[in-house]
């Protein structure tokens, strides 16, 4: 496998195991390490989301850069943040990537990330079929909701944001370290 040619599904059995990368389209994109607010929020995110679906037993919440099979060809991986799948959805954790697209998707934003990687992935989710989207924006303390109806909503950390199905939360009051 070369840098110039297209990844495809065939080439998954391949991709490095270490290091953190999403394949866009068929091409391997680099990512640097997280930072520590990145970190951080991602932890108290996962933990508050464990408390409010998982240990209620309505699923599974997925974090560490869970790769999702976007597409085989040409091949899309993404990496996400944090996701949550119903019991519904999902009867057990598999070991590899996930084909399904999880009922909400959560990506915290810490650095400066280009509008084009923000809209291309928002896209791939959106074309994947996941339910929901939440971005939090450490940086301009916003939280950007797309529903599962589409609808798209712009939240500060200061207002109470439906994360998921009834469960609500002022990001001030979780990411209050950030």
């Amino acid at each position: 496998m070369t840098t110039k040619d297209l990844l495809t599904y065939k080439d998954l059995k391949d991709l490095p195991k270490e290091g953190r990368y999403e394949v866009v389209e068929g091409r391997l994109i680099e990512m640097s390490p997280a930072g520590g607010w990145h970190s951080r929020a991602v932890a108290k995110i996962t933990e508050r989301l464990i408390r409010s679906l998982e240990d209620t037993k309505k699923g599974y919440v997925l974090a560490g850069e869970l790769g999702l099979l976007i597409k085989k060809e040409p091949l899309t991986l993404r990496a996400s943040d944090i996701a949550f799948y119903s019991k519904e959805k999902l009867s057990h954790i598999p070991k590899g990537f996930l084909h399904e697209p999880p009922d909400l998707v959560v990506e915290v934003i810490a650095e400066e990330t280009s509008m084009e990687y923000f809209e291309e992935k928002l896209r791939d989710y959106i074309n994947f079929g996941v339910g929901r989207m939440v971005f939090v924006d450490l940086i301009k303390r916003l939280v950007l909701v797309v529903d599962e109806e589409r609808r798209i909503s712009v939240h500060s950390f200061e207002e109470e944001v439906e994360v998921y199905k009834g469960v609500k939360w002022k990001f001030s009051e979780i990411l209050e370290v950030v």
